[in-house]
């Protein structure tokens, strides 16, 4: 199936504007939309049954949704990344940021290499080090659909003792609290409600070490 991802995307451009997407941004979107499209024709990034529309809301949007709260740091590392989300569509649009991609399976880091030919800043990372050790350079990390809250602390252990920011996309908020109550104590937590896209009925942002 041949799909006009440029076009498609064009239907969204008051949310992508609202969202604080430049123009420059576009063309690199439009790439990974196809790349990834091409990828999970290959392996399972995402479901096979899934409309290219619901790709664009559920994912790309998303994922985009935490582009207006994302802090001006040079390296974010994120957890769990599967094919790029939420680290390629934010690198995507903050090109002067590097990104360090996180995820165990060998499958999944051959597709996220293709997308190194994109105008970004990626490296892959391949799993999480067993120490919980990141680069110094990382000052910000972020996860999406991937461990709960505290799993997330326990794996980066030596980030959040030294401080570090977590910026975690989460759904229900009930379901944040019952993670949130499993955490060390002492957490530093604020939980900021972000836009919602296609069937998406919450979605939020869990700030772990927040600055303010």
């Amino acid at each position: 199936m041949t799909i006009d991802w440029e076009s498609l995307l064009e239907e969204f451009d008051d949310a992508l504007l609202d969202l604080g997407v430049a123009v420059f941004a576009y063309d690199g979107l439009v790439a990974y939309l196809e790349l990834l499209w091409e990828e999970n024709q290959r392996i399972n990034l995402f479901s096979r049954k899934m409309e290219p529309r619901t790709l664009i809301e559920a994912h790309l949007l998303d994922s985009l949704a935490a582009l207006p709260h994302l802090p001006d740091v040079k390296a974010v590392a994120d957890l769990g990344t599967g094919g790029g989300f939420p680290a390629i569509p934010l690198a995507l649009c903050r090109p002067q940021t590097r990104f360090m991609l996180y995820e165990k399976s060998p499958q999944k880091n051959r597709s996220l290499n293709r997308f190194r030919s994109l105008p970004l800043k990626i490296e892959v990372m391949g799993a999480i080090p067993d120490d919980g050790i990141l680069p110094k350079a990382v000052k910000l990390v972020t996860a999406r659909a991937f461990k709960p809250i505290d799993v997330i602390v326990k794996l980066t252990r030596p980030f959040y003792d030294a401080g570090g920011r977590y910026m975690l996309h989460k759904a229900r908020r009930e379901k944040i609290d019952s993670e949130l109550a499993a955490c060390p104590a002492g957490l530093k937590v604020r939980v900021d409600a972000l836009k919602t896209f296609g069937d998406a009925e919450e979605r939020h942002l869990v700030w772990l070490n927040p600055s303010t």
